[in-house]
């Protein structure tokens, strides 16, 4: 048995006229919903009604959904049974209106008078319910109170059973969340889970130093030449086993700790380029990818303009000994304006700056004329196909064509064969990197001689 309404009533005539609700289908819709995954007793919810009774002092406590026939105890403390008709039902009542539905004297009531819970072993006198809204007009059940002799509710009390019923709401909400997670297919689940394991490993691998950076040489194709370096994040397990990107790629999605790891690799590559001018090693310049993330303002750091600039100076190295790549999803991101500013700061300052990984996105001829950048380098997947498509082939030469015409500098990336490296120069490309040129290694393992 389950009532409340929004007021105090004790006539009919306030009470107004009985009939199906409006919203009616709309909500029986969604308590269906919400029945299949709120199945079985729910310490929370019976906490909630136990609070209930507490406050108002009372030996009984529902809380309650009704269907289009029944009214069902979800959670009840001192009354027996799992539910009633919903015709029999207080909360009835209750959910047509927004409001707490009191009833002061049940047997006073001529909506109750004869209602079977007065009037059988019950022996119901008091009712007070607070409707479950569990979205704007539909409102499923109720949180409730009753006493099996007449009484008023003080107002301390109406304010906190309302409290209590929008908890009861959030918990059944939340009932309904984990359900919906379950039904996720499997795949996902696995990469969820995936996802949670490489940033805990991202992670342990800041605190404990087992990020590294791996060095791949870029070429001039015309002449064989190095001109310089991409750096490359590995992870060094102390196993020593070696892990790429991959093994860690949701750490990049993640913004606090995708700027952690870009402030890690800019410190290392710049303590790199300091030891290789100290050596005397003309390594040309070092390339290092930055995230989206990195571009964001945190309160009380530096902007990554700011940022580069700090730790090149410390260092003592001209700027030109740094290209910073972005992706076009990073120039093309929500803050591209206030990328394409801080990308612009970066060049004035003469940093050379790449259009990585192009031709996977959806950079148009417009982004293309108005980004500030130096150097497009050419997706792997491009170079790989061209030699077996003409499509493809002619794509390549489109882009280097478009480069050249815009100014740019044009770097092909994945470069593997001889024929790939042959079909680059016939089409004018400048530059190259790729396993025909030399893998990603650890710079103690280089042993390139001084230029």
């Amino acid at each position: 048995m389950l009532p409340s309404v929004d007021r105090d009533v004790t006539s009919a005539e306030a009470a107004g006229r009985r009939g199906f609700l409006p919203d009616e289908a709309a909500r029986l819709k969604r308590l269906r919903e919400l029945a299949s995954v709120s199945a079985g007793p729910d310490p929370v919810l019976d906490a909630l009604v136990n609070a209930a009774c507490l406050a108002a002092g009372t030996p009984i406590g529902l809380i309650t959904l009704l269907d289009s026939e029944r009214q069902w105890f979800k959670s009840k403390q001192g009354i027996e049974g799992d539910g009633s008709l919903r015709a029999d039902a207080f909360c009835d009542h209750t959910i047509r209106s927004s409001r707490l539905f009191v009833v002061p004297d049940a047997l006073r009531d001529v909506r109750f008078a004869d209602n079977p819970f007065v009037t059988g072993s019950e022996g119901i006198r008091f009712y007070a319910g607070v409707p479950l809204e569990i979205e704007p007009g539909l409102r499923l059940g109720s949180l409730c109170v009753l006493d099996r002799v007449p009484r008023r509710l003080g107002i301390g009390v109406r304010g906190l059973l309302d409290r209590l019923a929008r908890c009861a709401v959030e918990r059944l909400l939340q009932s309904e969340d984990r359900y919906l997670l379950s039904r996720i297919d499997a795949g996902r689940l696995v990469r969820a889970k995936a996802d949670k394991a490489a940033l805990a490993l991202a992670e342990e691998a800041l605190v404990q130093g087992f990020f590294m950076l791996h060095y791949q040489p870029k070429l001039a194709l015309y002449t064989g030449r190095r001109i310089g370096f991409e750096a490359l994040l590995r992870l060094r397990k102390p196993d020593g086993s070696i892990l790429g990107p991959s093994a860690f790629s949701a750490a990049f999605d993640e913004p606090r700790l995708s700027r952690r790891i870009g402030s890690h690799v800019l410190q290392c590559a710049v303590a790199q380029a300091k030891a290789w001018e100290a050596d005397r090693f003309d390594f040309g310049h070092i390339a290092i990818n930055v995230s989206s993330s990195q571009f964001v303002k945190v309160p009380g750091n530096p902007c990554l303009v700011d940022e580069i600039l700090a730790a090149t100076q410390s260092a003592g190295l001209s700027p030109g000994r740094f290209q910073i790549e972005v992706t076009e999803g990073v120039m093309l991101s929500e803050q591209g304006n206030d990328i394409a500013t801080q990308l612009a700061a970066l060049r004035a300052a003469g940093f050379i700056v790449a259009f990585d990984d192009f031709g996977t996105g959806f950079a148009s001829l417009v982004h293309l004329k108005e980004l500030a950048y130096d150097e497009i380098k050419i997706d792997g997947s491009f170079v790989r196909a061209m030699i077996g498509s003409s499509a493809d082939h002619a794509i390549v030469k489109a882009m280097i064509d478009m480069a050249k015409a815009l100014g740019k500098e044009v770097v092909a990336e994945g470069v593997e064969t001889m024929a790939e490296l042959q079909a680059l120069k016939a089409l004018g490309c400048h530059y190259g990197q790729g396993f025909l040129f030399g893998r990603p290694i650890s710079a103690s393992y280089m042993e390139f001689p001084a230029d």
